[in-house]
């Protein structure tokens, strides 16, 4: 089972297991949670996030196309991760 790291409204991080994210996110326990394919820290209130799709009907939009052939850039700066920072750092006792 695979364990995904999340930050409390308390600011307390803790891993826990995805089942256990659903109910955080839906009961508004947790403001961020670590979402390891995109490598970053993604905010309840306004990323995308499970359980807030909507009733597409249409066309599938998802294909295979890399972002590249669609005209999108990816940026070569590194992005700040201040979560992240703050996961390596809990926990050390000065």
């Amino acid at each position: 089972m695979a364990y995904i790291r999340v930050v409390y409204k308390t600011n307390e991080f803790d891993y826990v297991s995805s089942n256990l994210l659903d109910s955080l996110i839906t009961t508004e326990e947790i403001s961020h949670f670590y979402r390891a394919s995109e490598k970053r820290w993604i905010d309840v209130i306004f990323d995308s996030i499970r359980g807030k799709g909507g009733q597409y009907q249409g066309a599938e939009r998802r294909s295979a196309a890399k972002p590249q052939e669609k005209g999108f850039i990816k940026s070569k700066r590194p992005r700040t991760n201040w979560f992240e920072c703050l996961w390596r750092h809990h926990g050390q006792k000065d």
